[in-house]
């Protein structure tokens, strides 16, 4: 699945069975190898609040759902979430080899089917490319570092040239 499809998912409790709000980003570690949880917002004109991954008990097509409104909470209060990167900073970032090559923009992450750990990158691609399910993708473990950009092995640049 990819990341963004979890934006705007409801966050339900199953212990009372009421909406505490929408996903509003999707949080990761400091590498976006992982999942740490969620911003969460209850309205246009409320604060987003955090939800650890941990706390997640489904993660459904339409909601996510939660024990209970203890799930979410200030993002200060849950130490796992603490240097957490948002999913709207790394969308855009552009993808450089270590030879200083510019491979393209971040265009969306794909995650695993729990939504627990990221397993690639997908590049910007014309919309035929992308259309015909061609765009180019990056495997998680083959990224060296993020920051302002991401950083890939030259390796990364050949497999994609052959078409792997």
């Amino acid at each position: 699945m990819r990341a963004d499809e979890l934006k705007g998912r409801a966050v339900v409790t199953l212990a009372d069975a009421t909406r505490i709000g929408r996903i509003d980003d999707v949080l990761f570690d400091a590498s976006y190898h992982d999942v740490l949880g969620f911003r969460v917002k209850a309205g246009a004109f409320h604060r987003a609040e955090a939800l650890p991954r941990a706390s997640v008990r489904a993660i459904g097509a339409d909601a996510i759902t939660v024990a209970d409104h203890s799930a979410v909470n200030s993002p200060d209060r849950f130490a796992e979430l603490e240097g957490a990167q948002a999913l709207s900073d790394i969308e855009h970032t552009k993808v450089v080899t270590e030879g200083g090559a510019l491979l393209g923009s971040i265009a969306s992450v794909e995650l695993d089917d729990n939504a627990e750990r990221v397993l690639g990158y997908t590049l910007d691609a014309p919309l035929l490319d992308r259309m015909r399910g061609r765009a180019p993708w990056i495997r998680a473990q083959d990224v060296s570092r993020v920051s302002d950009l991401m950083i890939v092995p030259e390796s990364v640049a050949e497999r994609m040239h052959d078409g792997e």
